[in-house]
């Protein structure tokens, strides 16, 4: 079998989902389908493909995009009260979106859509970025938004694009060129998880309620201030539990369930793809005890010369503190210096996910989520000390 220049080649596990692939592809020879643990991957047909190789150009686990060194690092809290409570941690992203509004621009980040999949669209105004608010803890579409954002590029306007820094190395290499008007923004990303996994979730919890009604909320601060509760509607009432108590969460916050490319990141170290990167800010009371922690405080890293004139002109609507690196790190899913940072792929990972295609989510978390004996001894060795702590005291 002779060699191609396609990304044949790419190993599953290596794939992070950003669909660049299947954008670029000239004759549509590229299609996404799910894998056997639900994470869209890229299939070739090798009738169509003509092996022109632009595929691999643009993957960003081939391609690495242009990295650039953190520059700033802040503490941040929205001061509009109103919009700080809807929002996951310091409200930063609505901060930068007013911002790019005011400019005339456009801003792309993270919805659900009518069956609750987590999709990149579009906002126009500060209304449509509602959706946008608050965590959605399963791996998002982002690729059917790459050929729209290069039209608006094209056409003058400016563009925030909001997503995992994997995307944005995907969005990068599809343009294939640098744009003053676009402006790009990720997260402290602790994981992509499955699709598959979360829909089977969701069937346990939809049993005597319809979706559109469930309002389904991770990191709800109405739950008792900023932390790590999901709160859900159910028949009468509306239920609220820890990231320990609901099986999805541990699932998540343990790893299980997130995409096999997420345990080797090659984007969540100091060298960023993005403009500018934030994410939770935990144990900010140890350093910054001018917030109010309990209200959510976002930690931002600014990383380009562009990142920097986008955050200075949103600081009026911040309350801000200069960090550092180190003590943002600590807590974060960010990894400093040159180590090489793999996380351990659980060893009954792919057991819980043949169980989960076979008997649903409730067999599998049943079985593998709840054994005292089998988890709680790898999130003991893996899991700093100090969540560990607070998973013990949750879990009595």
């Amino acid at each position: 079998m002779s060699e191609t220049n396609n990304i044949s080649s790419v190993k599953r596990e290596n794939c992070t989902g950003c669909g660049a692939c299947m954008k670029i592809c000239p004759r549509n020879a590229i299609v996404f389908g799910d894998d056997a643990e639900g994470f869209p991957t890229p299939k070739v047909s090798a009738e169509t493909c003509v092996d022109c190789g632009l595929c691999r150009q643009v993957c960003p686990t081939i391609t690495l995009p242009e990295k650039h060194t953190i520059q700033k690092a802040y503490a941040i809290q929205l001061t509009d009260p109103d919009v700080l409570k809807k929002s996951t941690s310091g409200g930063f992203f609505t901060a930068l979106a007013r911002e790019i509004f005011r400019r005339g621009g456009i801003v792309y980040g993270c919805v659900w859509d009518e069956k609750y999949n987590a999709v990149i669209r579009k906002a126009e105004n500060e209304s449509e970025t509602e959706p946008m608010r608050g965590s959605k803890y399963v791996w998002s579409w982002a690729g059917d938004t790459f050929s729209e954002i290069k039209e608006e590029l094209e056409s003058g306007r400016t563009v925030l694009f909001s997503g995992l820094s994997c995307q944005i190395a995907g969005l990068k290499n599809y343009l294939r060129k640098g744009y003053d008007n676009l402006y790009t923004v990720g997260f402290l990303c602790g994981g992509s998880p499955s699709p598959r996994a979360f829909r089977e979730y969701l069937k346990t919890i939809t049993r005597d309620v319809p979706l559109d009604a469930l309002d389904l909320k991770f990191r709800d601060k109405n739950a008792g201030g900023v932390g790590v509760h999901i709160t859900y509607n159910t028949s009468g009432r509306r239920k609220n539990q820890s990231y320990v108590s609901n099986s999805y969460y541990f699932a998540f916050f343990s790893k299980v369930i997130v995409r096999r490319s997420c345990f080797d990141c090659q984007y969540r170290y100091e060298q960023r793809v993005d403009d500018i990167t934030f994410g939770d800010y935990w144990d900010v009371e140890k350093y910054h005890k001018e917030f109010d922690a309990s209200a959510g405080v976002s930690a931002v890293l600014v990383n380009t010369d562009r990142g920097v004139e986008l955050f200075d002109a949103v600081k009026s609507q911040l309350m801000v503190s200069e960090a550092k690196c180190r003590e943002i790190a600590a807590a974060n899913n960010l990894t400093l210096g040159e180590t090489r940072k793999v996380y351990a792929v659980p060893g009954f990972r792919d057991d819980f996910f043949s169980l989960l295609r076979e008997r649903g989510w409730t067999k599998a978390s049943k079985k593998y989520l709840r054994n005292k004996k089998r988890f709680v001894l790898w999130i003991k060795t893996k899991t700093p000390k100090r969540l560990w702590a607070v998973m013990k005291r949750l879990r009595k």
